[in-house]
């Protein structure tokens, strides 16, 4: 059998990584083609540029993956989740942006405004985007859309990036070598079940009788020298030459040289280097608040499978933290098995003797007492419960006019619950408010109980935080949980409620000088002037004058 040249294997090696990739039930897959449009250049091509521009009025960028590695016959069905993941080159001007269907085909060397495809439905509406946001990455649900292509109840013509007014941004395209942050779509994918045992070997056949020997032929000519093997160069460094099928270690992955080639970084965009072993992920087991995380870092939190996407610190994994991925989520408990028969009732003792009538009479001697009955048979254990999947529903509230009103949906007897307090407002000229408090826990309901959730809004100069608080109004005004808020002399506030222990509860952060008492991460939420942390909620107004943020509470069922 003749043997391949070793370029022949780098199709079968890609392959292999994204099996590999597969098998552990998460895949992520970079775009086949990028691009953007402007309409004050109605006929120019932007296809090697290295950002797509965002801009109202002016400019659309579009963006297509090629679904051909994800196993054939998978459908929606096997998709768990997928997010279109994007690195924010910079923000000019904030404001929001929708995520489209593109409804036709195009081609990233020659897409221009007069040549571009129409626009489909909207997939992802107004997706916020803040000057702040500059340098890092932003996750969109697009789960829907990744289904309907796999169902082929739409073609894959990939997505368009359509800005409101005002906006006026860009993101990396896969043509930016400088960083290296192409956009991405990451898909989780349901398990299958385990692999079978294998079946038992059979026996071994008896041996036939050894043939005549025949006699020795000639001898053929030599063949040709085989190709060259790989070099391994150690890590790759920027001063060395580097020849043909030198491989060298970059980043955490494995490349080879396809060229030869000085001070060339390896990645995916340098058609110097072929990538030969992509970075895997790094089990680091359960979350720590203390250790720094890097990319691919994977931990278990809440009885949860995450992946860290961002280099992060303290940052607990959750569906509303972009820095972490969800693997695997938390299954439901299983049915409680069935209870064990009740033991017999031993016998009735003997009553005792009356005694004789008179003035007064001797009281008799009170019966024995009958022996308990013995203890029945403990029943069998219930079966285990289903997998865990993703979560059902999500319905969050903010500050604001409280108290809402919630209806436990049909079918669900447990909720998730995640309270945060309002921040305090600046104690005095020189001492900034305390931040809110933080709870998470698991409360027992009934389908059609009716929750009052009351969301604090951030307390004015001089006034405390409110409490974000979720009672039970079907069985009575017993309030649950309650996530206390700040204090204006700068202490963080507590947790309290029928529900505690809690599953994870945290005063609020304290004041330091004239800084607001720090708080805990929800994205995508207003935050008041003067506030000390942006993007956190519950956080102290910093001194003077300042108001505290307002609380909120997220339900997950």
């Amino acid at each position: 059998m003749k043997a391949l040249p070793l370029r022949s294997w780098f199709p079968v090696l890609c392959v292999l990584t994204l099996a590999c990739a597969l098998s552990s039930a998460y895949g992520q897959i970079t775009p086949s083609a990028d691009a953007y449009t402007d309409s004050t250049s109605p006929n120019k091509n932007y296809g090697s540029a290295v950002t797509l521009d965002v801009k109202s009025g002016s400019q659309i960028s579009y963006i297509t993956f090629n679904l051909s590695s994800i196993p054939a016959g998978y459908t929606g069905a096997n998709i768990a989740k997928a997010s279109l993941k994007l690195f924010v080159n910079s923000v000019t001007t904030a404001g929001s942006f929708n995520v489209d269907f593109v409804s036709g085909s195009w081609s990233e060397s020659t897409i221009t405004h007069n040549l571009s495809p129409a626009l489909g439905n909207t997939v992802v509406a107004n997706v916020p985007l803040a000057t702040s946001q500059a340098g890092d990455y932003i996750v969109i649900d697009v789960t829907t859309a990744v289904q309907d292509w796999l169902n082929g109840s739409l073609a894959n013509d990939g997505f368009a990036l359509v800005p409101n007014s005002p906006l006026n941004c860009s993101f990396d395209s896969k043509e930016n070598t400088g960083t290296s942050h192409p956009a991405e779509l990451d898909i989780v994918f349901l398990g299958s079940g385990p692999q079978g045992p294998p079946g038992p070997q059979g026996p071994e056949g008896p041996q036939g009788p050894q043939g005549l020997s025949g006699p020795i032929g000639l001898t053929g000519p030599q063949g040709p020298a085989g190709p060259v093997g790989i070099n391994n160069r150690g890590t790759w460094v920027p001063t060395t030459a580097y020849a043909i099928n030198d491989s060298v270690s970059y980043g955490g992955s494995s490349w080879i040289a396809l060229s030869v080639n000085t001070d060339s970084a390896p990645g995916a965009n340098n058609p110097n280097w072929q990538l030969l072993a992509a970075k895997g992920i790094n089990n680091q087991g359960s979350w720590v608040s203390s250790v720094n995380y890097q990319v691919d870092d994977a931990v278990t939190d809440g009885g949860e499978f995450w992946l860290a996407v961002a280099t992060n610190l303290d940052s607990e994994p959750s569906i509303l933290n972009p820095n972490w991925q969800l693997i695997a989520a938390n299954g439901a408990a299983g049915p409680a098995g069935p209870a064990g028969p009740q033991g017999s009732v031993g016998p009735t003792g003997p009553a005792g003797a009356t005694g004789p009538a008179g003035a007064p009479g001797v009281a008799g001697t009170p019966g024995a007492t009958g022996a308990t009955g013995a203890t029945g048979p403990q029943g069998p254990v219930g079966p285990p419960g289903p997998s865990g999947g993703v979560p059902n529903g999500v319905q969050h509230f903010l500050g604001g006019p409280s108290p809402y009103s919630f209806t436990v949906p049909p079918g669900i007897t447990r909720l998730q619950v995640e309270l945060y307090g309002a921040g305090a407002g600046a104690g005095s000229s020189t001492i900034g408010g305390g931040g809110g408090a933080y709870l998470r826990t698991v409360l027992t309901v009934t389908p059609g109980d009716v929750l009052s959730v009351a969301v604090a809004e951030g307390g004015a100069y001089l006034s405390n935080g409110g409490d974000t608080t979720i009672t039970d109004t079907s069985v009575s005004s017993t309030i649950l949980a309650d996530a206390g808020g700040g204090f204006t002399t700068g202490a963080g506030g507590t947790t309290s409620g029928s529900a505690s222990p809690f599953m994870i509860s945290h005063e609020g952060g304290t004041s330091s000088g004239t800084s607001g008492g720090g708080s805990y991460v929800v994205t995508s939420l207003p935050v008041p002037a003067g506030s000390l942390y942006t993007g956190n909620v519950g956080g102290g107004g910093t001194a003077p004058f300042n108001a505290g943020q307002d609380g909120y509470a997220l339900l997950t069922w």
